[in-house]
């Protein structure tokens, strides 16, 4: 059984909240603010928003434009649009979204942890220490690591077998929404904290003088991130798209909800960081250790923990759904599995792999590869070599290969000016692939 051409999305705003779902993820909540927090602010800000509305949508357009163009799995498009060459390269963006779920499962177990620990008040404490300590024994007890991993990817899993319509587009359109009322929430509360200018100022404010080539490196980075470039995502869902789906405009919509959630997320952490004194510059702790920390100092904290920990679950969930879709439906199309059994099958397989990464913070730590453990190695190696090589392989492919097949696409609900066909033209054949390869580079 292959994978039904006429499945499609129910509605335009379900497949762009799903889009959007994908998109915003824990790189939103998560990366984001520490991102911002040791690249300067505005001066990571601005440029990550430059690069979104202009690169960054146009290989999202390209992405969908071959997905609808080839109908079926990321490497079944890609191989209908440019030959088997980039079937290949199809087959290698499936295997990173496999891969890239194996790990990020983990992370999403300790979302729902942190979620639980808040619910009943063991979250919010006012010692720096305590918090510290508790994330590294979640982290490093094998067991207790591999059974939040287990439940994220049930309730992943879950999703997936109920299908397009009924599982990730039903999810989409009732947990985006929550998101952006439950972050603004907290943001009322961050904002109005005695001092929470300062974080405002840092957010907003560019100093031309903390502006660094590393600085523009990094947002153009974490835009082919935050998109979910070059991993078959939206291959796949493009190919879930009716003809009457405009593109382009579909495109600039997720695009915005990323670059929103993403300023949101900021809104949220950076201006209670600064009033509270503590530091912008945490890193991937500044989640897990420092807001916990921020949490216990203001009015209301423990609710806000709460609040603030479901955005995290339901950023983890919508994104680790769409890596999912795209290996299922390569099971569905190439190996002719129902839907059924081809998540029975990711979910078995996907607890073992991911296993592996949950136990290497602990027990597995000593088996290292590059001088990283599992869980960093493959984080390492899919945010900066197979992202940005299948991102510049759907580049290749619709602005050199297959252009025709891109712009019939691209034009296909309404005509768009040749001035804009031409600029998305020449985006994909010079501008994108060169921006990828400066990403592969700087980023190994």
């Amino acid at each position: 059984m292959s994978t039904n051409s006429s499945t499609q999305w129910g509605s335009r705003i379900g497949f762009i909240l799903a889009g959007a779902g994908s998109a915003i993820g824990l790189g939103a909540i998560w990366k984001f603010p520490f991102w911002a927090g040791t690249n300067g602010g505005a001066a990571f800000i601005i440029p990550y928003i430059f690069f979104t509305f202009t690169i960054g949508i146009v290989l999202l357009i390209a992405e969908l434009a071959v997905g609808r163009s080839g109908r079926g799995s990321a490497m079944h498009a890609l191989k209908v649009t440019g030959g088997p060459v980039f079937a290949v390269l199809g087959s290698f963006t499936v295997l990173s979204s496999y891969i890239i779920l194996s790990y990020y499962s983990v992370v999403g177990g300790w979302c729902i942890k942190y979620l639980l620990d808040s619910v009943i008040g063991r979250l919010v404490t006012n010692d720096p220490k305590i918090l510290s300590a508790n994330f590294e024994a979640l982290v490093t007890n094998g067991p207790v690591n591999l059974a939040w991993h287990f439940i994220f990817l049930s309730m992943t899993c879950g999703v997936i077998a109920l299908g397009v319509v009924k599982g990730i587009e039903r999810v989409a359109k009732y947990l985006m929404p929550t998101l952006f009322i439950l972050m603004i929430l907290i943001i009322i509360r961050s904002v109005t904290l005695p001092g929470a200018g300062i974080g405002l100022e840092f957010l907003f404010k560019l100093d031309l003088s903390s502006v660094t080539l590393e600085n523009i490196l990094n947002a153009m980075g974490f835009t082919f991130f935050s998109l979910s470039i070059g991993c078959g995502i939206m291959v796949t869902y493009g190919a879930y798209l009716p003809n009457n789906t405009d593109i382009p405009n579909s495109s600039l919509w997720i695009s915005y909800l990323a670059i929103q959630a993403s300023i949101l997320a900021g809104l949220m952490i950076m201006p209670a960081v600064f009033a509270l004194g503590q530091d912008p510059n945490a890193g991937p702790g500044l989640v897990f250790v420092t807001v916990p920390l921020v949490f216990s100092q203001i009015p209301f904290g423990a609710v806000a923990a709460v609040f603030f920990n479901i955005c995290l679950v339901v950023a983890a969930l919508t994104s680790a759904v769409s890596l999912l879709e795209v290996v299922v439906a390569y099971l569905q199309h190439e190996w002719g599995l129902t839907r059924g059994r081809a998540t029975a099958l990711c979910y078995v397989s996907l607890f073992f792999v991911g296993g592996l990464s949950a136990l290497s913070f602990g027990a597995g730590s000593e088996y290292t590869i590059g001088g990283r453990i599992l869980f960093d190695f493959l984080d390492y190696i899919c945010t900066n070599v197979t992202m940005p090589v299948g991102g510049l392989a759907v580049a290749i492919l619709a602005g050199w290969v297959a252009w025709n097949r891109t712009e019939k696409q691209i034009n296909l609900v309404r005509t768009y000016p040749k001035a804009l066909n031409r600029f998305i033209c020449f985006s994909l054949r010079i501008l994108a692939p060169a921006l990828v390869v400066v990403v592969i580079a700087t980023g190994i």
